[in-house]
């Protein structure tokens, strides 16, 4: 049996879902409607309805109640599970394991923390940490680089360190 782990789809849904309760086509209108969020990502309808197929499978959400369309056909409305509330909850307030995962994830975390009030400022000190300890490993690699991998190397010390000094003016 394969154990199931929320995409970062999933997880973006599931945290819209759980600010509100919604059908399709109402998070399919919140992601395109909230400027930061169409920013950082772009889906497709079928894909959120995937994801909630995948949630309610899981048992993170439920199925709430239907309601009329626009166009005649019912919806599904879908709120979350006590677990879905709590993986939402902690999935908003952890670090991203690698700094290729700061423009999607870390980025989606901050503007949905955002919108629900809560402060950047612990999880951005909590991600610089994580993110310095990686700068000084690539600086290590940067010396240590062959002249053909040295741009390489020097561009992952650069990105990560601008990953920082954002990350500074977030927790400050």
């Amino acid at each position: 049996m394969r154990l199931y782990t929320p995409s970062l789809l999933d997880n973006l849904v599931l945290s819209i879902i759980d600010e509100k309760p919604r059908h399709g086509f109402g998070v399919a209108k919140e992601l395109q409607g909230d400027e930061s969020l169409i920013a950082l990502i772009n889906v497709r309808r079928p894909l959120i309805y995937r994801s909630l197929n995948s949630l309610r499978d899981a048992g993170l959400i439920r199925e709430s109640k239907t309601e009329a369309g626009d166009q005649g056909s019912r919806r599904t409305v879908y709120r979350t599970t006590a677990r879905g509330s709590r993986t939402t909850k902690t999935w908003l307030g952890s670090t991203v394991d690698h700094p290729r995962d700061a423009r999607l994830e870390l980025l989606a975390k901050f503007v949905l923390r955002t919108r629900r009030g809560l402060s950047n400022s612990s999880l951005a000190a909590k991600q610089r940490t994580q993110f310095l300890k990686i700068a000084a490993e690539l600086k290590k690699a940067v010396k240590l680089a062959s002249p053909d991998a040295r741009l390489v190397a020097l561009w992952r010390y650069e990105s990560v360190n601008a990953m920082i000094r954002l990350l500074n003016s977030v927790a400050a």
